[in-house]
């Protein structure tokens, strides 16, 4: 089903489905403008949070980097002497949709069912930061301001309309087709490009896997509908690769040149994973792509082998945030390596700084 919607959304395609499904976009656009209009003519008051907040969200359906945008503020919050707490809606978590402390800057309290694969993530890779997730975001805060967060930082919050935040900023992924975008569910759109009004900052992620031409258009687009938002470009650039066998086993990310290799993610966006693995040289197989924030489970393992047995790769690569999640890799199977990244700001970094600033203003 979700194939068939993508195909009918794709730029050219003009079947009878693509019309039926902008004509719905129509009403849900309404909706949305109506709702989001309540906040901005102040007929509803937005909820203040216990602790100022950074927004860290996106206007499109599918992956952005927002996890790894939110780790690397975090991380430099954290070299400013800045104690960030990283909210999270917690996608497909087994423990409700009430609030939870993932981790107290110390511990992981709470498993990756409880938590979610993001929320896990985060915990074990950015030390010092407390973590929670829950759908009221309010109550989320209050939790991460108790273990001793300065600054909430929400990761992907764009949409969260009801809460004021002090810093919007909106990721802009350069792999996708922003000009000719639609609103869902006729395009991958969450809200109108002239939403973008609202952002105080934007970031073109993964600029290095698009023609500088697409780039400078997108770039063009937020000056059109936001001339007032600084415009900074970053890439995800991988740091090394770590087994899952044995975390402590640490290998170079230069070690991917030349290998065949079955890249295996459950992301919004595969295909900038992929990408990423052909720019360190890595010959890439016909990949695996499950649903985003997709359960693992051991029988997902037949899907995997019947992929090895039919290109017989030197090694399979899964992102930091499908490690958390996979069952241990049963034998006769190639080493299966987590693949680190880092966002390394290639463009605007006066910006970066001065939005850091900004954050670390905020909290006093």
């Amino acid at each position: 089903m979700e194939d068939q919607w993508h195909r009918a959304v794709s730029p050219g395609h003009a079947g009878c489905a693509t019309w039926l499904l902008r004509a719905a976009s129509l009403p849900y656009t309404a909706g949305l403008k109506a709702n989001l209009g309540l906040y901005e003519t102040g007929l509803k008051a937005r909820t203040r949070a216990s602790l100022p907040v950074v927004s860290i969200g996106n206007l499109t359906l599918g992956g952005t980097g927002k996890t790894t945008t939110t780790r690397t503020i975090a991380r430099e919050l954290l070299d400013r002497g800045l104690c960030p707490g990283i909210v999270l809606r917690g996608h497909k978590r087994k423990s409700g949709s009430g609030p939870v402390l993932v981790a107290d800057g110390e511990a992981l309290l709470v498993s990756v069912d409880e938590a979610g694969d993001e929320a896990t993530m985060l915990a074990r890779t950015t030390a010092g930061c407390p973590v929670a997730v829950g759908k009221r975001r309010e109550k989320v805060i209050d939790l991460l301001a108790q273990s001793g967060a300065q600054v909430a930082l929400l990761d992907d919050g764009f949409q969260y309309f009801r809460m004021a935040r002090q810093v919007d900023l909106v990721l802009l992924d350069a792999t996708a087709e922003l000009a000719r975008a639609r609103v869902f569910p006729g395009g991958h759109l969450r809200e109108p490009l002239s939403h973008l009004r609202r952002s105080t900052h934007a970031l073109i992620t993964h600029s290095d896997l698009a023609p500088e031409a697409h780039v400078a258009q997108i770039t063009q687009t937020v000056a059109r509908h936001a001339p007032h938002v600084p415009v900074m470009r970053c890439r995800h650039r991988p740091t090394g690769l770590y087994a899952l066998s044995d975390p402590s086993e640490e290998l170079p990310a230069e070690y991917l040149q030349g290998k065949r290799v079955l890249a295996v993610s459950a992301l919004g966006n595969p295909t900038a994973f992929e990408g990423t693995l052909l720019g360190l040289g890595a010959r890439v197989t016909e990949g695996i792509a499950f649903d985003d924030h997709h359960q693992y489970a051991d029988e997902d393992y037949r899907t995997i082998r019947r992929a090895v047995r039919a290109d017989e790769p030197d090694m399979i690569v899964v992102t930091e945030k499908d490690a958390v999640k996979l069952p241990p890799p049963p034998e006769g199977l190639p080493p299966v390596f987590a693949l680190r990244v880092d966002l390394e700001i290639t463009d605007g970094r006066d910006d970066w700084d001065a939005m850091l600033g900004l954050i670390c203003n905020a909290a006093g």
